[in-house]
């Protein structure tokens, strides 16, 4: 087996431990949730003999930026920024079009945007079964 084969060989093992850890984890949080008390929204505590045991439960809130839009004016505006934070967001093919299109532009926003390398992201896709090395 060649070195890139061994080196997907061994990501494609640790991806599938990985995964049976993940579920395993998985299953045993759901085992310990159902021993505890729930609620709508904030958290559960108990203490046992060796672990003290914490729940928190909240809900993730999204926003319908159209309907937003729609009320906005029914609200008072202290109210309203007191509940919505608008935060700029950068429109990435807009933002490489003026890369690349309008440099004086982007010069200008360039000021405004930090920029740092992520992590690589790796993709393996097994061809076929793995190749056994002659004994």
């Amino acid at each position: 087996m060649n070195p890139v084969d061994k080196a997907a060989y061994n990501l494609e093992l640790a991806k599938r431990t990985e995964t049976l850890a993940s579920a395993a984890r998985v299953d045993a949080e759901k085992e310990l949730i159902a021993l505890l008390p729930t609620k709508d929204e904030g958290s559960v505590t108990l203490k046992g003999e060796a672990y003290k045991v914490s729940i928190t439960y909240g809900f993730n809130r999204t926003v319908d930026v159209a309907a937003l839009e729609a009320i906005k004016s029914e609200v008072p505006p202290n109210l309203f920024e007191q509940a919505i934070d608008y935060k700029p967001s950068l429109v990435l093919a807009g933002l490489r079009y003026l890369q690349l299109n309008e440099p004086d532009a982007y010069a200008v926003l360039a000021q405004a945007i930090t920029s740092k390398p992520s992590k690589p992201s790796v993709k393996i896709e097994a061809l076929a079964e793995p190749m056994r090395e002659a004994a």
